[in-house]
Parts: C-alpha cells; sequence; structure tokens
C-alpha cells in the first residue's frame, strides 16, 4: 500500500452455515490506496449460485482497477464531483465491471448468472466520500464531530431476503436508476465502513419493533457502540506499527466471534473500517 491519511482493517470471513453445509466463503473485500484517495469495496455472492465466491472475487478486483483509473483521469482528487456527475460516473464504472464479468465467464465457461453479488463501492477523497452500491449491505460514516450515519439504504425485493445482484438485468436505461444508488458525502469524515448482509446485525440498528404502531422497522443507523471501541483499537494496531497482514488477521478473528452476534451469525461476514489519522503539525 502506498502512503495516505487512512488506514483500514478488512476481511471476509466464512458463516456458520456456509461450514457446515461445506459451502465456500462466497463474499469479498480490497482496499485500494492510491495518491490521495481509497478505493474500498465489498461483495457479497448469491447464496444460491454456485459459482457466486468467483464473481465476489472478480467484482471486488475489477471495482479497484477501474475506479483507481477513472479518478485519475477525471482529477477528483483536486476537483471533487457533485451528486449528478458521480452518480451517472459510478453506473459506468458499475456497468464496465459487468462486461468484465461478462468476458471472465466467457473466458472460463461459466454461466453468467451464476457469479451473480452485490456491490458496495466508496471512494475517500480530500473533499469526501463517493459511494455506490447494488443489492444490500450496510455503509455508513463518521462525521468530525463524531456522528455515525447510515449512506445507503439496502435494496430488498418484495420477497424476504431478495436483493438485486451486479449479474441482475437492471441495466435497461429506464430501469438502472431504480437499482443503483450512489450518493456523495461532501466534507471531513473521520471514519468510514462497508459490511456485507452477514454483519448487520452486529453493526446497525437494522429490525426494531414500534409497539405504538405494531410493526418492525429498519433505522439503518450505525451503532457507535461497536464502531467506536473499532475505531480506536485500529487507531493503536497503527501506532503500534503493525502490517496490514497482521491487522486484518486480527480483523478476520473479531469478525468471527468477536461479539455474541458475529460469533451466531450463520452468513458469511465483511467489513471494511477505514479511520482517518489525524497527522501532528
Amino acid at each position: 500500500m502506498q502512503q495516505t491519511d487512512w488506514i483500514f482493517a478488512f476481511a471476509s470471513v466464512i458463516g456458520n452455515s456456509h461450514i457446515s453445509e461445506n459451502i465456500p466463503c462466497q463474499d469479498a473485500c480490497r482496499v485500494g490506496v492510491f495518491d490521495k484517495f481509497t478505493v474500498s469495496v465489498v461483495t457479497d455472492g448469491a447464496g444460491s449460485c454456485k459459482n457466486s465466491h468467483l464473481g465476489s472475487n472478480q467484482v471486488s478486483d475489477f471495482c479497484i482497477y477501474h475506479a483507481e483509473k477513472l479518478i485519475t483521469r477525471q482529477g477528483w482528487v483536486t476537483e471533487f464531483p457533485n451528486q449528478e456527475v458521480w452518480h451517472d460516473t459510478a453506473k459506468q464504472i458499475l456497468i464496465t465491471v459487468r462486461k468484465d464479468l461478462e468476458n471472465y465467464s466467457i473466458e472460463h465457461d461459466i454461466d453468467f448468472k451464476s457469479l451473480a453479488c452485490t456491490v458496495i463501492m466508496a471512494i475517500s477523497l480530500p473533499d469526501g466520500l463517493l459511494i455506490t452500491h447494488i443489492g444490500d449491505g450496510r455503509a455508513g460514516y463518521c462525521t468530525q464531530e463524531g456522528q455515525w450515519l447510515p449512506m445507503i439504504t439496502p435494496f430488498h425485493g418484495e420477497v424476504a431476503n431478495e436483493t438485486v445482484f451486479i449479474t441482475s438485468d437492471i441495466w435497461n436505461d429506464d430501469l438502472v436508476d431504480l437499482y443503483i444508488e450512489s450518493n456523495v458525502i461532501s466534507g471531513q469524515v473521520s471514519a468510514f465502513c462497508l459490511l456485507s448482509d452477514g454483519c448487520e446485525k452486529a453493526a446497525f440498528e437494522v429490525n426494531l419493533y414500534n409497539s405504538d404502531k405494531s410493526i418492525y422497522y429498519d433505522p439503518n443507523r450505525p451503532f457507535p457502540a461497536f464502531f467506536n471501541p473499532n475505531r480506536t483499537g485500529l487507531t493503536k494496531l497503527h501506532e503500534q506499527l503493525k502490517s496490514q497482514d497482521d491487522i486484518n488477521n486480527l480483523w478476520a478473528e473479531f469478525l468471527t466471534a468477536g461479539t455474541e452476534k458475529l460469533r451466531l451469525e450463520t452468513d458469511d461476514k465483511t467489513m471494511v473500517l477505514g479511520v482517518k489519522i489525524i497527522q501532528a503539525i
């Protein structure tokens, strides 16, 4: 990794149900650190698709590659894009990634739809964050004042656990904007997170009961009590000069069994945590 004012912990770990059923981990994640910006990706393979673990890994790699090329070409390190420009650009990145995945399926004689996965991608720039996603999962950020807020709304279909994937038939010009969400977070951000839905019960408020209305609802709020201690811990590991591999191994151990909800989770678990380092003057 190049030098940056961001530090990261990122890992994917297999869920309990996949262990018992002898299914590979279908999640993946990547973090690319470049000159004055970073690209983070979390992908979650469709459980019903036998090659989704391959799709997740390929899409993660493709996102890092194409995002880096585009940001460098656009000069966004010095000129932060607005919402409209970013959304149009995010669609183009995802279209290109999808095309690369199609080419991969042809080259390796794999059914394209069997590579289905969701994708969340965040880009940190000097003037803020850019986020885009297809499907479910969660993403949040922490303001300079210490408030944790959501960055995306996960897509859920009419049927329980139904979502869309990068391989889904959503790319008609009249439909695609219903399924791709892109947001611009302007200003200074002190931390952010991306996670697959296997981590959401441990890290977000996602399914609360309103007794007055007798309904369950989704606040989609990051838990400060989950993220703040991990933010502090990551900073300490950085101060101890731990390598990225050491940090990621410790993070994988935490995602496996660091809390009761994480320990009991049946689904694969993936999380990227980025923390801004305050540079001494």
